[in-house]
């Protein structure tokens, strides 16, 4: 048996529905589950925004089996109450541990191959995982130079035996979150993702006449993902990334149309801060993607990835807008050399 846990928002989701997908290609004749359990937890939403909860049938029509299934309906309330009591999201969002351990008491000995995150050295929780209380300007500030002039990262940390794990263990793993980096091996699912991952049709005429708009000109789709990521994208916005990717786009794309998406709460700070993007709103063509709210949010990564070229910031959702571009020649721009896209600025 297998299990891939997965949590967070529609991005991450089809991240570490990657990982399952890899997991059942290198063990076809294994019983592959998904775990979805975070979700059934409202108070992990104070920690790690859940966005609009698992998304990835309502979408996408997929509908693997859930570890839940294997349980009835006894014995699951009996495996949420003793996580929700575990209250692992204070502790340093230890799920691995917590999660295995209620699996085993019910009954399933699974191996935790993603870790224990309270043990000595462990980083698991990430700068935009931090409780919100704490994102003030100063601690992003203290970020972005931590980040800018201590830590370089590698030009690859991917491990893609971590992903196409091969072997006749039970094990537990998941929300690794690496498909979107170099060397990851996506590539060895990529046609699979590809047919999986269709956007259904349009029902609103909005939408379908932004993605004519879009087809038919030098669409350049921009996401900028602030919020709940703002300490982690921080240099995006404060390093220069984006005037650089925008100026090379314009050196290389004839008469380009931006098309801004970005979260609900950036809509009017994108607005007032053309500068920071290196574009002028009186002189480029500028459009902003900003009426697919709640459920409907996954309208903007259906559209940004009809644009011709796209700039992303750190984001999953926008890196799905990108790698999901047919374009055969497509400009897609990030800010970091281990991110997957055709340019790094």
């Amino acid at each position: 048996m297998k299990v891939v846990h997965i949590e967070s928002g529609l991005g991450n989701q089809m991240l570490s529905y990657c990982e399952y997908l890899a997991i059942k290609k290198m063990n076809p004749n294994d019983d592959c589950y998904i775990e979805t359990i975070i979700y059934e937890l409202p108070e992990c939403n104070d920690i790690i925004c859940q966005w609009n909860g698992y998304e990835l049938n309502n979408i996408f029509g997929l509908d693997a089996p859930n570890i839940k299934n294997h349980f009835n309906k006894e014995t699951w309330e009996r495996i949420i109450k003793e996580i929700r009591t575990t209250e692992f999201w204070l502790h340093n969002w230890n799920y691995p541990v917590y999660f295995t351990n209620a699996f085993r008491h019910a009954g399933i000995d699974l191996i935790n191959m993603r870790g224990d995150f309270e043990a000595p050295g462990a980083t698991y929780m990430t700068m935009h995982s931090t409780p919100r209380y704490k994102r003030t300007f100063l601690f992003q500030y203290a970020n972005f130079i931590r980040k800018k002039y201590f830590h370089r990262p590698p030009q690859t940390i991917v491990q893609p035996n971590d992903l196409f794990i091969e072997t006749d263990k039970d094990i537990f793993t998941g929300q690794r979150l690496t498909f979107k980096y170099v060397g990851s091996g996506i590539e060895r699912i990529e046609k699979e993702i590809k047919e999986l991952f269709t956007f259904p049709p349009y029902v609103d005429e909005r939408n379908a006449l932004a993605h004519k708009d879009i087809t038919s000109s030098q669409s350049v789709g921009i996401h900028a993902r602030r919020g709940d990521m703002l300490s982690y994208n921080f240099d995006c916005y404060y390093g220069g990334y984006f005037k650089r990717a925008i100026k090379y786009i314009k050196e290389k794309v004839p008469s380009p149309i931006f098309y801004i998406f970005c979260d609900p709460g950036s809509v009017e700070w994108a607005k007032e801060h053309g500068s920071t993007f290196g574009l002028d709103f009186h002189r480029d063509i500028v459009k902003f993607v900003d009426w697919n709210k709640g459920n409907d949010s996954w309208r903007d990564m259906q559209l940004l990835s009809a644009c011709k070229h796209q700039v992303i910031t750190r984001s999953s959702f926008g890196w799905w807008g990108a790698y999901l571009n047919s374009n055969p020649d497509k400009i897609t721009c990030s800010p970091d050399p281990i991110i997957n896209t055709t340019h790094h600025f």
